[in-house]
């Protein structure tokens, strides 16, 4: 189905702002372009280095979700598992980038 990012691009800058993330970037099938109707999208965030999301975390996923109308997945790359963390990379595609 493919997702056009450059139609909410402003709003993700500006979400990216509100919350202290410094990167946000697609991976998985939305990324690879393979992504159906029902796939949810996975995002991968930096936090700017004075930033602590907390809580907010889960505002900015619901934000997140009512941007773009599907459920959405948000990690960490710091919190990105050994074993997977090169694929991902490999797949994301930078949004935003403070």
């Amino acid at each position: 189905m493919g997702i056009d990012f450059t139609t909410v691009h402003e709003r993700l800058v500006e979400l990216c702002e509100k919350y202290g993330i410094a990167e946000l970037a697609v991976f998985g099938s939305v990324a690879r372009g393979e992504d159906r109707d029902d796939s949810d999208i996975d995002f991968l965030y930096v936090l700017k280095p004075d930033s602590d999301i907390g809580i907010e975390f889960f505002a900015f996923q619901e934000e997140l979700e009512n941007l773009l109308g599907r459920k959405v997945d948000v990690v960490s790359k710091e919190g990105l598992h050994w074993v997977i963390r090169d694929q991902i990379l490999d797949d994301a595609q930078v949004l935003y980038a403070a």
